[in-house]
């Protein structure tokens, strides 16, 4: 999949933004040490795309030097930068039919994620997942949307109303603490997934703001103003059946039939968009290798056998051709790149973020 393809609407990436400038950074100085240039988004709005979105922000945490500026970010976002997708899942009936408006315009919005809605027992939540890589802003976009989430839930329900619990699919970080600033409920990490859940009867809340007419209205308002490859992204869909098969991918004939398609058909389309099925397999191979070696003690020959190759010698071989460096040389600097940053987080931040109340 095309971390170049412009797909991220501006609107995002200008809202993530603001923080900075809050603090004193002008939007000039992030695009200067990103080596973007943002002049034409202002005056001729088009979507951005995946690299220029992570430069962007880590250059923006680059220097804010702030490791939980996700949070920040979150806290400050205005409630409305999610353009008619917001005011659609706002204006529904009840909470839970708000998430599950979220959750479906959420891929359309913001591809790189996809939002699942799902229901257990006694609750009901969203399911965050990285279906196109951020790295290495991962947690920043998580955390961010996940504040705002949970900043849109106060102001649909009121202060007094809390989630179950919020679940993050990373490791505890060293600012664990500051995590308790922004949610007042329990907080997991190293979840299986990244979850924002309530309960069912708080889902079942009517909401103030609800009208069926406008949801529906803004709906359409919002998918009429979308460009036509964020409509229907095959390559995002592709990437979503080889997640769940990790370990045994299938054939293309098989993930066409998934696609409800021919296998003639999905590489005439893949084709058309300028990519084929081996490489969007790479791409995720790649990911989750780098995934493994980084966050995992998993050894490389189970890594190789855990991705599809016969063995650890193809793996490091297709992997050297991904990244430049051997499996064993990429964990090794990358453990060295670790331990700088161990030594970098003792120093004072130079900067304090400030406790914005989130603006509607």
């Amino acid at each position: 999949m095309d971390r170049d393809t412009p797909i991220i609407l501006p609107d995002y990436v200008f809202s993530y933004l603001e923080f900075p400038e809050r603090l004193g950074f002008t939007l000039d100085d992030v695009c200067r040490k990103a080596g973007i240039d943002l002049i034409g988004y202002k005056h001729n709005p088009q979507p951005i795309s995946i690299n220029h979105a992570v430069k962007l922000i880590t250059a923006a945490m680059d220097m804010l030097k702030m490791p939980y500026s996700g949070l920040a970010v979150g806290q400050q976002m205005r409630l409305t930068c999610h353009g008619m997708a917001g005011v659609s899942a706002m204006a529904q009936p009840t909470y839970s039919e708000c998430l599950q408006a979220a959750s479906r315009l959420c891929e359309k919005a913001f591809p790189p994620l996809t939002m699942e809605y799902f229901e257990t027992q006694n609750t009901v939540g969203l399911r965050i997942l990285e279906c196109m890589s951020l790295a290495p802003v991962s947690h920043f976009f998580i955390e961010s949307i996940t504040v705002n989430f949970y900043n849109i839930l106060h102001f649909l329900l009121g202060s007094e109303y809390e989630p179950e619990y919020i679940a993050f699919s990373y490791p505890e970080p060293k600012y664990s603490q500051v995590y308790a600033r922004y949610f007042k409920c329990k907080v997991r990490f190293n979840a299986e997934h990244n979850e924002f859940v309530v309960s069912k009867q708080l889902a079942q809340r009517e909401l103030l703001l609800a009208n069926k007419g406008i949801a529906r209205m803004a709906e359409q308002d919002f998918l009429k103003s979308l460009p036509s490859i964020n409509l229907n992204y095959l390559p995002k869909k592709l990437r979503l059946i080889l997640m769940q098969s990790v370990g045994a991918f299938p054939s293309l004939e098989t993930a066409a039939r998934k696609l409800g398609m021919s296998g003639r058909t999905l590489r005439r389309q893949l084709n058309s968009l300028g990519t084929n099925f081996q490489n969007e397999l790479d791409l995720l191979r790649r990911e989750f290798a780098i995934s493994y070696l980084t966050k995992s003690d998993k050894c490389i020959t189970e890594i190789a056998l855990m991705l599809g190759f016969c063995d650890s010698s193809a793996f490091s071989k297709a992997f050297k051709k991904w990244t430049g460096e051997s499996p064993r040389e990429f964990k090794k600097n990358h453990a060295l790149d670790q331990y700088r940053e161990f030594l970098n987080d003792d120093e004072p931040s130079q900067l304090q973020d400030a406790e914005f109340v989130a603006p509607v």
